[in-house]
């Protein structure tokens, strides 16, 4: 038999294995949010997603690696739109627009009231492995040094200022103030009735640069 040759970028095989993985991680957003990550199996993602589970295994060798593909994926989307904005715009407001495109891409604010579940990556970064930890550390290190760095070129600052690693900061400090917020929730402290992960994320933001605190 002669051996066929990889499948070529943009192919219909490639286009077949990103719809697939698509499925999958809809599926997987969609059931961690509703049931919690503890409270999603494989199996609940394999049937919303309608792939096999060896197909899900295929793609993702266990749920934790799902998880993480989705962090990278909205990472991706999120730090992107980002730097797309204009470098003198006041960061808060640049946030407030990078989760505009997130959200317009299907990547659902994530409410943090009443019964529903805490992100699926709380409580991998309170209590969870720390090779998960790892990796989103890891990430957003990389992530922070982008949009340092593209401040830096962007921008009119004097050599040496703290300004492009302040910019950076407080992307980070949004996204990780949600995070620790509804760790909060999970453990009794309440938030408000109608808090969100983009909206506590913005409203921290806008408390740190308000000199008020």
């Amino acid at each position: 038999m002669v051996a066929q040759p990889p499948a070529r970028p943009g192919t219909r095989q490639e286009r077949r294995k990103a719809a697939t993985r698509a499925k999958i991680f809809d599926a997987a957003e969609q059931l961690f949010g509703e049931r919690g990550y503890a409270g999603t199996s494989i199996e609940d993602i394999s049937e919303l997603a309608d792939v096999a589970v060896r197909t899900i295994y295929t793609h993702f060798p266990t749920k934790a690696a799902i998880m993480l593909a989705a962090f990278d994926s909205w990472v991706d989307l999120f730090v992107d739109a980002i730097l797309e904005r204009p470098i003198d715009e006041h960061i808060a407001d640049t946030v407030r627009e990078a989760l505009q495109v997130v959200t317009a891409a299907g990547r659902a604010d994530h409410p943090e009231n009443g019964d529903t579940p805490v992100h699926p990556m709380v409580e991998h970064l309170h209590s969870g492995s720390p090779d998960v930890a790892g990796h989103v550390m890891q990430r957003w290190m990389r992530e922070m040094d982008r949009i340092a760095r593209d401040a830096i070129e962007r921008g009119d600052y004097e050599p040496g200022s703290l300004e492009p690693q302040a910019r950076a900061t407080a992307v980070f400090a949004a996204w990780i103030s949600a995070l620790s917020a509804a760790g909060g929730r999970q453990q009794g402290r309440p938030l408000p009735d109608d808090a969100s992960g983009h909206g506590i994320g913005l409203g921290v933001l806008d408390l740190l640069q308000s000199g008020q605190l």
